[in-house]
């Protein structure tokens, strides 16, 4: 891959969004990154597209793994389409009934955690050394063999992110939370430190890749004179966990990525900042260079 210059002056604010979000289940994640830059494409490892639906300008690709012993495909299926789109951004490219030049903008990995396990499915399920076997009457069961099978995982989701980051759209990881346990916290008497952290530990690793890694957290809001918990996004770091934003954002912030990229952008030019032009994704849809 050639090396990529830049002149950060001449970028105009958001040119490439890298952003991970971080919250439990059911606080809003998806439904947040859905707000992103149309068209949005998630690559659903959840098998739940239906909380989507209606959305206009989202598309799903879900990859779904068959039961033992059919041999599990959502990890190449997914990289089968990741090289689709490194030879071109069409959604037609992938199979979606839509124009050849409505080009992906935004890219979700829906969520980290499920694509986790279908690459150690895949893995174990390939590889011998890298499992466990059990049988359950007529049904066998494939677990970790142990830290070969965890890193063979965490390797291949790695790479695949960083294949996305490599493309010229958005990307967006969902990742869950979970309490962070003190140093002296044990199997029997756990404790906590009152923070959370990324669920698994090992996902930890994969924030540096990311300017943006914001927390969902639903949270107590008046709607019709009425108590709500509401999803609500938060971008600064706090005690509960170290967010972070290179934007203009306010501590507590409306679930709409696209509102929030605005307001970034009208607080640079309040402050007299002078922003270059947005760049538009190629128009060429070949987007490897020919030999």
């Amino acid at each position: 891959m050639p090396i990529e210059l830049r002149t950060m002056s001449e970028e105009p604010p958001i040119s490439k969004l890298k952003l991970a979000i971080v919250g439990h289940e059911k606080n809003g994640k998806s439904r947040l990154a859905a707000t992103a830059r149309k068209p949005v494409l998630f690559h659903d490892f959840d098998n739940r597209a239906e909380a989507l639906q209606g959305i206009q300008g989202v598309y799903v690709a879900s990859y779904v793994d068959s039961g033992w012993p059919i041999q599990p495909t959502g990890a190449q299926d997914f990289l089968t389409n990741i090289a689709k789109l490194e030879e071109s951004l069409s959604l037609s490219r992938l199979g979606f009934k839509t124009h050849p030049e409505n080009f992906v903008r935004t890219q979700v990995i829906d969520s980290i955690v499920t694509m986790g396990m279908a690459f150690q499915r895949y893995a174990m399920f390939t590889s011998k050394d890298l499992r466990r076997e059990l049988n359950i009457g007529s049904q066998k069961v494939f677990l970790p063999g142990g830290w070969d099978t965890w890193n063979a995982e965490m390797i291949s989701v790695e790479n695949a992110i960083l294949r996305l980051l490599a493309l010229p759209t958005d990307t967006i990881i969902i990742l869950h939370e979970t309490s962070e346990e003190s140093a002296d916290s044990t199997a029997e008497k756990p404790r906590f430190t009152g923070r959370v952290g990324v669920f698994p530990v090992r996902y930890q690793r994969l924030i540096k890749y990311f300017n943006e890694v914001w927390r969902v957290k639903l949270t107590q809001s008046v709607v019709n004179n009425k108590a709500a918990y509401l999803p609500r996004v938060y971008p600064l770091p706090n005690y509960e966990f170290d967010c972070a934003t290179t934007m203009g954002l306010d501590p507590i912030e409306e679930p709409n990525i696209e509102a929030m990229i605005r307001k970034h952008e009208k607080k640079l030019l309040a402050s007299g900042a002078t922003l270059p032009g947005p760049k538009s994704l190629p128009s060429n849809v070949e987007l490897k260079p020919k030999l």
